[in-house]
């Protein structure tokens, strides 16, 4: 019977985390923690509620309670490791998303995140590697071609990254970031001019000739 009451209580915190009323969601997490402090659920969930609040250490804290009790929970690893992305914590963040992977090898957002953590820690071979296995499986990853244009173009490699943000912008071409990156990426060419019309785009992607590509005919 027992079990049931959370297993109730539970969903019922899920289902107020999903409405934002955290304090309430939180309330609820507490009270199941009050008689299953093992509870790895209501650990996980409630310090996905803290990071919402940007309570970022109290998130870390909920996530260490959960992985002490079970360190083979995959998503506590990823959300931990998110976390502390969020606050530059990055090397930190990456030996989470190793463990992860560890456990579960096809993680994609543990995948990605690792590169957008390494890429940060100017690690850009290691974070192309990254989002070079994400590309196998899942081609048209837009976030994932962009990352590899930053790394590329951070590496020097400006052709190359310019290719991925092109191809980035075949699937969504009023990106405002992925334009400000190819802009970046045309200046270290030197071509000044074309770099000063992807800066037009950032700050208008709504004007004529940005939206050129849309329709059936982008999507390659």
């Amino acid at each position: 019977m027992i079990d049931m009451d959370i297993r109730a209580v539970l969903e019922e915190a899920h289902r107020l985390k999903s409405m934002g009323r955290y304090n309430e969601a939180i309330a609820r997490y507490d009270s199941i923690l009050a008689k299953d402090n093992n509870n790895t659920s209501a650990l996980e969930n409630k310090g996905e509620v803290f990071y919402y609040l940007g309570r970022h250490e109290d998130a870390i804290a909920c996530y260490d309670k959960a992985l002490a009790i079970n360190q083979n929970l995959p998503t506590v690893w990823y959300e931990k490791g998110y976390t502390l992305r969020k606050i530059r914590r990055y090397a930190e963040s990456v030996a989470c998303f190793d463990r992860a992977l560890a456990i579960d090898p096809d993680y994609t957002f543990a995948l990605a995140n690792k590169g957008y953590a390494l890429n940060e820690l100017g690690r850009y071979t290691e974070a192309i590697a990254c989002f070079d296995r994400i590309l196998e499986t899942s081609p048209n990853n837009l976030r994932a071609m962009t990352a590899k244009g930053i790394a590329l173009r951070e590496l020097g490699r400006n052709e190359e990254a310019l290719s991925y943000f092109d191809r980035a912008l075949g699937f969504n071409p009023i990106n405002s970031f992925v334009w400000y990156n190819k802009a970046i990426a045309l200046r270290n060419l030197g071509r000044v001019r074309e770099a000063d019309e992807a800066v037009r785009l950032v700050n208008n992607p709504q004007a004529p000739g940005t939206s050129d590509n849309t329709g059936g005919g982008a999507r390659k």
